[in-house]
């Protein structure tokens, strides 16, 4: 039976150590579907670290623009980080919208084992579960503040490029987190 809420477009595993940038809209599902991979991975002792660009957002940009030059610099750091740990072995996961794509861009470019993953929403479904977020890494009623024009976001006032080539298009609606992580796991080595 052909799974159509997983779209695998590349047919290759990562090799270890690599680095796995997991992208979608806010909202998408992305933060639950890396935390899910993140027991998958600690259950078969897979040494991981899993960068949240939220977190690290708030630690390099405490109060965030979102302009373009602050993203490209967050996104700089993280790859900066990520080659890093896989240079001692460490693979890792990051979870970021990367709307423009900067990042992935960057992220082929430096780290050898470099691999993506497309979390696909409706923008109508990623508005309705920002407003039952408990996670407070995130920034606050993004949604809200860009109907009010108080900043621009992937997908309200900023295009999302979506990711052409990622190794699995996984269809948040149609699967429950912990399955997309699984189908994840299998393309990692």
């Amino acid at each position: 039976m052909v799974d159509t809420a997983a779209k695998h477009i590349q047919a290759v595993k990562l090799k270890r150590p690599w680095t796995l940038w997991i992208t979608g809209l806010s909202g998408a599902g992305k933060t639950t579907i890396s935390k899910e991979l993140v027991k998958i991975l600690n259950a078969n002792s897979v040494t991981h670290k899993y960068l949240r660009l939220d977190e690290i957002r708030q630690f390099l940009t405490p109060n965030p623009t979102f302009t373009r030059e602050e993203r490209e610099f967050v996104y700089r750091a993280s790859i900066f980080n990520a080659n890093n740990l896989n240079e001692f072995g460490v693979n890792v996961i990051i979870d970021s919208v990367d709307g423009q794509g900067a990042g992935r861009k960057l992220g082929r470019e430096v780290i050898a084992n470099f691999g993506v993953v497309y979390v696909k929403c409706p923008l109508e479904e990623c508005i309705r579960r920002e407003q039952h977020r408990t996670d407070r890494a995130e920034i606050v009623d993004l949604y809200q503040r860009a109907l009010q024009g108080q900043l621009k976001l992937a997908g309200m006032g900023l295009e999302y490029h979506v990711e052409e080539e990622p190794l699995v298009e996984l269809d948040s609606l149609k699967h429950e987190a912990s399955k997309s992580a699984e189908i994840i796991a299998e393309l990692l080595e």
